[in-house]
């Protein structure tokens, strides 16, 4: 066995001095700690190590692929052996290929070595504490289900035969809690979160009041008559429509013609105050990095200006396909599979009101705060059927919890009806939304 870094140098000199063909090798290092709590007790606690070595191999226009868990001379010329033999069995493609350097780096806070480093008993600590201020919110909340935190860190060096030679490292920290409020046989649930690149941004302070305020609004929630009217998309909601959007931005996507935005390149199809970003260095990112999964800069992507879209996301392939450049949104999941398009920091530009005063303009509508069954949307044609649990609007106030309602349309014309965009974005993984303001949508009740 041999170090991590000694094994890539050996893997790069043997490409060298014994095959003429070009490369990119890709390690990735990830180190995390997860820990639960449940009515103050260490429910688990578990620490991870994963790492390896991915390589791609060019040869006459055919790609090969493979990649080893094993840090080992032996293994080098292993992965060497295999990735030559997947080539000889791929298809010429004159559209593979390595990117060259693209630019300088640029300069990313994102690594918090002496956060990481902190006794995991004060990372515990502070989990019991986001657990007992939810408990103490109020006498009604009757179960925490899961209080949970999570740390990373992530090293990652991609090197290849265009003269690309990059290393970067990273931290994420994150903490969750998911409570239960019942009053009167009923009970309702609460969930609400915080992650930050350094441990001392952590902003846990209020998450368990925050999951408790939720579930407790909701207790008494009953079904409504169908209503056709205003609908406000909480943060947590108009994400989740941006996330089922977000595949038709990809190259892939269009090339294989999966997008519902494929031929409306450079056309107006959402509402003016609609623009949306793929930022792959967003300070406060969870997908953020100097480099992409292949090695080209990140960059910031105005994807739709004031409702017109004006591009797509591109990896060095879709690129070549189309005679353009990468927009530095090459993916990987992990070391078992080659790079392909994806998005990074996705997002809904934020706009200047304040969520309460979205409620406060709306006579009478319906303010959204959960969605079920987003996953059953078609993201080829747009349509939408999904189980909504919110609030009634009367001049301006939320007046009563409801449930068991449905709400059906298409993603464009949603996009397309906004009339508000809240100054509340936030960011929910990768996909981050601010709270929206819809024109007439039609809610089906009992």
């Amino acid at each position: 066995m041999i170090d991590s870094d000694d094994c890539l140098m050996h893997l790069e000199r043997t490409l060298k001095e014994h095959h003429n063909q070009q490369y990119e090798i890709y390690l990735s290092q990830v180190d995390s700690t997860s820990i639960e709590v449940k009515e103050q007790q260490i429910e688990c606690f578990t620490t991870a190590q994963t790492k390896g070595l991915a390589l791609r191999i060019l040869k006459d226009n055919c790609m090969g692929f493979s990649y080893t868990t094993e840090f080992t001379k032996e293994s080098v010329e292993q992965v060497i052996s295999r990735a030559l033999t997947s080539a000889s069995y791929a298809a010429p493609d004159e559209c593979n290929g390595f990117p060259s350097i693209t630019g300088p780096l640029p300069e990313l806070d994102l690594f918090d070595g002496v956060g990481y480093a902190l006794p995991k008993e004060a990372k515990i600590e502070k989990l019991k504490l986001i657990e007992r201020e939810a408990r103490s919110y109020d006498k009604r909340i009757t179960k925490i289900r899961k209080a949970s935190y999570h740390e990373q860190m992530v090293k990652k060096h991609l090197i290849n035969s265009c003269g690309v030679n990059l290393a970067h490292r990273n931290t994420l920290f994150s903490a969750s809690i998911v409570v239960v409020a019942e009053e009167k046989k009923d009970s309702q649930t609460g969930w609400d979160f915080a992650f930050s690149r350094h441990y001392q941004d952590l902003e846990t302070d209020s998450i368990g009041s925050a999951a408790s305020s939720e579930a407790l609004a909701l207790l008494g929630a009953q079904s409504s008559p169908s209503l056709r009217g205003p609908v406000v998309l909480d943060s947590g909601v108009s994400y989740q429509f941006l996330a089922m959007l977000a595949p038709s931005f990809l190259a892939e996507s269009v090339h294989k013609k999966k997008s519902l935005l494929g031929v409306h390149l450079h056309q107006k199809i959402f509402s003016d105050i609609i623009t949306i970003i793929d930022d792959g260095l967003y300070p406060l990112g969870m997908a953020t990095a100097p480099f992409d999964g292949e090695g080209v800069v990140r960059q910031c992507t105005l994807l739709v200006e004031q409702g017109v879209l004006n591009q797509f996301l591109y990896d060095t392939y879709c690129a070549h396909k189309d005679s353009t450049r990468s927009t530095g949104n090459a993916s990987r999941g992990s070391i078992m599979g080659t790079p392909n398009v994806g998005y990074s920091n996705l997002f809904i530009q934020k706009g200047d009101v304040h969520p309460a005063d979205m409620i406060a303009s709306v006579e009478k509508g319906f303010l959204v705060n959960e969605v079920m069954g987003m996953h059953t949307a078609n993201p080829i044609t747009g349509d939408f059927s999904l189980g909504v649990t919110g609030f009634l609007i009367k001049n301006g106030k939320k007046i009563t919890p409801v449930k068991g309602l449905a709400l059906a349309g298409n993603i464009i014309t949603l996009f397309k009806n906004v009339l508000k965009v809240g100054s509340d974005l936030r960011f929910y993984g990768k996909v981050g939304s601010p709270t929206l303001l819809i024109d007439s949508m039609e809610v089906s009740g009992a």
